[in-house]
């Protein structure tokens, strides 16, 4: 009677194994998944910073009657750049997405009047 009450607790040990084996399969699975989610997430997000960064970089070098020619929003195929002066010597500057809007990279560019400096 003992062998064969051994031998029903063994099927049951290895079914409880294979039920955790498959569990833990489709958990693993499922945060694979997510994980490729989030990568992909991360490098569009970091793709449009590096554009949003690159227009900044362009911005940098324009002069002030440049920028005051620009002032106000403009719209670009994948940008929206606003620019606005804060002030008779600064200019602040956004760029959003143009597909959520979402600011993505600002800065202020201090351009002196060049009229009033050589007074």
């Amino acid at each position: 009677m003992r062998a064969s009450s051994r031998r029903g607790s063994t099927l049951i040990e290895v079914l409880v194994a294979l039920v955790l084996l498959a569990v833990l399969g489709t958990a693993f699975i499922t945060l694979l998944g997510q994980t490729a989610h989030t990568m992909r997430s991360v490098l569009e997000s970091e793709r449009q910073m590096r554009g949003a960064g690159e227009i900044l970089d362009r911005l940098a070098v324009v002069s002030r009657r440049d920028l005051l020619a620009r002032t106000g929003r403009t719209s670009l195929p994948r940008w929206t750049i606003e620019i606005s002066q804060t002030s008779p010597t600064l200019f602040d500057v956004a760029v959003s997405n143009v597909d959520g809007g979402l600011t993505l990279a600002r800065t202020t560019f201090y351009r002196p009047d060049s009229a009033n400096a050589a007074q």
